[in-house]
């Protein structure tokens, strides 16, 4: 997502008289900008910030963000021309980008939105698409973003298939064979109000409570025998649900399965349900 705007008039106004001031604008040491963009502008990614303008060399500029972008740095020498600035999305919603001459005066301003995370899944069954709640369930959510922008999950199946309950992946590719993490576990986000309720997502995890790591499943119904007790019985996390292609969901809940006596699973399908294409939308 890449979000442009042209420098508002009283940012243009504000240099006019800062170079007035030195004197008028024909020494041409003064830096101004011309235009702001933020691209890449999504929950758990890497956020570019490019500063359009004139002398931004000479005469230094620096960036500010009023927002959840966090580790703001300049990213290289740059140009007389052009500046970029790099943050991490770690929120979503409103956000401000300033440009600001060395001194402090204001530049420009740029305003842009980060929307809701959404990834979308395609499988032999077809595709659906997950929304993704990060004011819940940051962790997980930047975790789960974090493998699939990192490709993981293509090619790995469903491995456990239990029709009227769960469809569950992200531990094991073709065979099956299993496919470990490759980020570190996470703490255990159950206690965020969300519920184990039909097309919510999941993050799978083993005895202990911050062990998750790449598996997630999918519930096929309301199951709250998953959700959080007590310290005792923390439940597990949801993270997001399915706003569209339920029906690919059912589908692949519906498929023939097999124990497999090789690695112990007990519902692993007939013939694999494979993630062909899986990607952040948003």
């Amino acid at each position: 997502m890449t979000i442009t705007m042209t420098v508002r008039a009283l940012a243009a106004l504000a240099t006019t008289l800062l170079l007035a001031s030195c004197g008028g604008g024909g020494g041409g040491d003064s830096s101004s900008v011309v235009s702001m963009s933020a691209s890449n502008a999504r929950f758990g990614n890497t956020t570019v910030i490019t500063v359009n303008g004139k002398s931004l060399l000479s005469s230094p500029i620096t960036v500010t963000i009023e927002g959840p972008c966090d580790n703001l740095a300049r990213a290289g020498t740059g140009s007389e021309d052009t500046q970029q600035f790099t943050c991490s999305m770690n929120g979503i919603g409103s956000l401000r980008a300033q440009a600001l001459q060395d001194g402090g005066g204001v530049l420009g301003t740029l305003s842009f939105d980060v929307p809701t995370p959404q990834v979308s899944i395609t499988t032999g069954q077809g595709s659906f698409v997950l929304e993704l709640d990060p004011v819940a369930a940051p962790i997980t959510v930047k975790n789960f973003l974090a493998y699939v922008n990192a490709s993981f999950y293509r090619n790995v199946i469903f491995h456990r298939v239990i029709a009227g309950l769960v469809i569950q992946s992200g531990a094991y590719n073709a065979g099956p064979t299993l496919k470990p993490a490759t980020f570190p576990a996470i703490k255990l986000e159950s206690a965020n109000g969300l519920k184990n309720l039909r097309g919510t997502i999941t993050a799978a995890r083993g005895d202990a409570a911050d062990s998750a790591t790449a598996g997630f499943w999918i519930n096929l119904a309301d199951n709250p025998q998953f959700d959080r007790v007590d310290d005792s019985n923390p439940g597990y996390a949801v993270f997001g649900r399915v706003i569209s292609g339920i029906d690919k969901v059912d589908a692949i809940g519906a498929v023939p399965i097999r124990p497999d006596l090789l690695t112990g699973l007990g519902a692993v399908p007939v013939t694999d349900v494979i993630i062909t294409a899986i990607s952040q939308q948003r």
